[in-house]
């Protein structure tokens, strides 16, 4: 989730929690989704017998009932049905009554009070019939019963609301164990981790999300759906996009191929897919899908997530560094689309919080100080989400801080601060002391911004330790879950096995003794080969099991060394341009853009290297198009009318000779764009081809002014040239110079790693 105009690294935290929790609130509120269909409810009242004394009439009626009083978004004439149908079902169990039917006629009445906001009345009969069920001992409309109360925590996330819903689901579960009824066994399983998983409790969110796949597995139920795309949002805050992935793409199969209801899932699935591929870095992916969940709001006219969505694809053009495309997109929705005034769930005002970030990035502050005015006065609403009010505080820090207002900047930090602490969210603790970093440079307090710079360097480090340790320990519940399996199956194996021999024992029993001695003596040879066999399995089954649990552990560390050193010059470029908005020196200012654009070219690498399938090799043509986009956005060269081509082959090169060559790509572009065009423009061209004797060629040529007659390659002591002689002795390789309609900058160098093929975009998802 991108906030501003810039990406933070967050694992579900601030205001992408916040969004997150927006979107999958109305999925978690009708987890009691029924399993009758409206096209079964149609077929029940076309047959027109539900108006009779019979058993199946009564239980027509009573699915009727449940039916409508469960809806989403009842109409009064929908909950005026479900009352008839509780009376009708009433009267009939009044003429020979039956104890769980008039249990069942109480759960769905209390549905119904719910339904039409009397809580009150709801709960207490309730609460009164799961009395009654208790002194019955029935334990699966026990379960329900609980199940419904838990329905009642629903409506909001505050920390102890959500604390009791556990409890109650725990106690529904509890009842559920001890009875056959595995799939409602299940969704409380996946409701439970739901909760921990919003609570940032990963761990038990994990091992309660597999129980409810091993029921429903176990129960033979293939709506599996909403449970794989919890499992994509449980792995996405580990920081395996590419699991998330494959997680929220079979979500999203079952989803679309089911008849049940599952638009605001397969809508929420879309919406969890573009966060994944902004972590990959793949903004158009991105974009495309938050525009499919778009389309599926706008068909439900369901204005509030219209406006949640249309923010996510804000923040991805803004992180492309396209604020004017962000701002026409949102004026485009706001022209359609009517902003929704009263809202089911007080998670703020998402239209002021775009628009701000929108003029912030445009540094158009009197055009954004009305949002932010608007966010001020909401902070003080009580009832507003704590994840929405630290995202009004991120962005009014940041307007404060932007308009030189250093005495609100500062209060609001602390008021951050405070609620961040008591949310537990040490992520954005961490973006708190980068922003106080902010402040306290702009104010020229450079110590006191080198203390919170160090204060957000530990807390992420602690974090990432944090992370790898619930990763390994996830790993290691996995482990141990396939060992127990394996062992349950095993044990069933031997008792299947043992049946079988009793059975043949008894066959023979009146045959003669020697007969008999002799299928004794048959069957435990066979017996024991098949347990020696079973046995010697099992140990190169979990021995294999291990060594593969090994590698994943040892190919994630050398990723996230990657990420941490790609994060850490990140640090180091931000600290760049804090010091660039404080120099009046146009030479130095030049100095300082000059080595952003030089670190970029080395966090772009580490970057490539942590998002591959591999972190032995960097694929060249990928590397290079990113470098060329990134330097084309810098310098707004469609604005001055410059083209830039590429004609590559596919390589793969070790990251000791990607690094030099995207340093030497770097200055070559830089100087090419800077001084070889006038005001018409032209084009640039950059090559990058393989020799057959183990050499390859990079070339860098514009159809700009040339150079000097007199200027000598060898001679030129600029920063840029003996940079790239530098890097052209690391690589052992020959540079020559063409001035000639424009220049051309040739290096043929040997490539010593090797280079590889680079696998197809099916290979590397698979």
């Amino acid at each position: 989730m991108h906030k501003g105009s810039k990406p933070k690294r967050k694992r579900a935290g601030g205001a992408l929690k916040h969004k997150l929790i927006m979107l999958c609130l109305f999925f978690i509120n009708t987890a009691n989704a029924q399993e009758i269909t409206r096209r079964h409810v149609d077929s029940l009242l076309s047959q027109g017998n539900v108006s009779g004394s019979g058993a199946y009439s009564l239980a027509s009626i009573l699915q009727l009932a449940e039916f409508f009083s469960h809806l989403r978004h009842p109409e009064s004439k929908q909950l005026d049905s479900a009352a008839y149908f509780i009376n009708q079902a009433g009267r009939l169990n009044q003429l020979s009554p039956q104890p769980e039917t008039h249990f069942r006629i109480a759960l769905i009445r209390s549905a119904l009070y719910k339904a039409r906001g009397d809580l009150k009345n709801g709960r207490f009969l309730l609460e009164q019939t799961i009395a009654e069920i208790k002194q019955a001992g029935n334990l699966p409309l026990l379960g329900n019963a609980y199940f419904e109360l838990s329905e009642y925590y629903s409506q909001d996330f505050l920390q102890q609301t959500m604390l009791e819903r556990i409890r109650i689901l725990n106690l529904a579960a509890g009842a559920f164990e001890h009875t056959n009824h595995l799939v409602d066994l299940a969704r409380c399983y996946r409701l439970l981790a739901d909760l921990h998983h919003m609570m940032n409790n990963y761990t038990l969110a994990f091992v309660e999300a597999r129980k409810a796949l091993a029921y429903y597995r176990q129960a033979h139920y293939t709506e599996t759906q909403g449970l794989y795309a919890l499992l994509g949002r449980l792995y996405y805050t580990q920081g395996d996009y590419r699991k998330a992935i494959d997680y929220q793409l079979s979500a999203l199969k079952i989803a679309t191929a089911s008849s049940a209801d599952n638009v605001r899932l397969i809508c929420q699935i879309n919406n969890n897919l573009g966060y994944d591929f902004i972590k990959l870095g793949d903004n158009p992916k991105a974009i495309s899908y938050f525009s499919r969940a778009l389309e599926i709001a706008r068909q439900e006219k369901d204005n509030a997530t219209i406006y949640l969505l249309a923010g996510n694809i804000v923040d991805v053009y803004l992180h492309m560094k396209q604020p004017l495309k962000a701002k026409a997109f949102l004026t485009q929705v706001a022209q359609k689309t009517v902003y929704p005034k009263s809202k089911l769930y007080e998670g703020g005002d998402e239209v002021s919080q775009t628009y701000l970030k929108i003029y912030l990035a445009l540094k158009q502050y009197t055009t954004a100080k009305p949002y932010c005015d608007n966010l001020v006065a909401q902070t003080n609403n009580p009832n507003l989400n704590m994840y929405a009010r630290s995202s009004y505080y991120e962005l009014i820090i940041k307007f404060y801080t932007a308009t030189g207002r250093f005495p609100e900047a500062l209060k609001y930090l602390n008021l951050n601060k405070e609620l961040l602490h008591k949310i537990g969210n040490d992520n954005d603790l961490g973006t708190n002391e980068v922003l106080w970093f902010g402040l306290d440079t702009t104010r020229q307090q450079y110590q006191s911004a080198i203390h919170h710079l160090i204060s957000a360097n530990t807390i992420k480090d602690s974090i990432f330790s944090m992370a790898k340790s619930r990763q390994i320990e996830a790993l290691q519940i996995e482990y141990e879950t396939r060992q127990k399996e394996a062992k349950i199956n095993l044990l069933s194996q031997k008792s299947k096995l043992e049946q079988a021999n009793l059975k043949q024992a008894i066959l023979v029993k009146n045959l003669t003794i020697g007969a008999i001695f002799l299928l004794l003596v048959i069957a435990g040879l066979l017996y024991r080969q098949i347990m020696h066999k079973q046995k010697s399995n099992e140990v190169i089954t979990s021995k294999n099991t291990l060594l593969e649990d090994l590698l994943q552990q040892k190919e994630w560390l050398l990723k996230e060394v990657h990420h941490r050193v790609k994060n850490n010059l990140q640090i180091v470029m931000s600290i760049l341009n804090t010091q660039s908005a404080y120099l009046q020196n146009d030479v130095a200012l030049e100095a300082i853009r000059g080595s952003q654009h030089r670190v970029n070219a080395i966090a772009l690498l580490h970057q490539k290297l942590y998002n591959s399938a591999t972190v032995a090799s960097v694929s060249m043509p990928s590397y290079i198009t990113e470098l060329i986009d990134y330097l084309s956005d810098s310098f707004d060269t469609s604005y001055r009318k410059i083209k830039i081509k590429q004609v590559l082959d596919p390589l793969n090169l070790d990251p000791a000779l990607a690094v030099p060559i995207g340093l030497i790509l770097n200055e070559a572009i830089t100087n090419a764009i800077k001084y070889a065009f006038d005001n018409k423009g032209g084009e640039i061209t950059v090559t990058l081809m393989a020799g057959g004797d183990g050499t390859a060629a990079l070339k860098v040529a514009d159809t700009g002014r040339g150079l000097p007659p007199d200027f000598d390659f060898g001679e030129a002591n600029s920063l840029g040239m003996e940079m790239m002689k530098a890097l052209g002795k690391q690589l052992k390789g020959k540079f020559s110079i063409e001035n000639a309609y424009g220049v051309t900058l040739m290096l043929t160098f040997p490539i010593e790693q090797g280079v590889e093929k680079i696998p197809e975009e099916n290979e590397f998802f698979n």
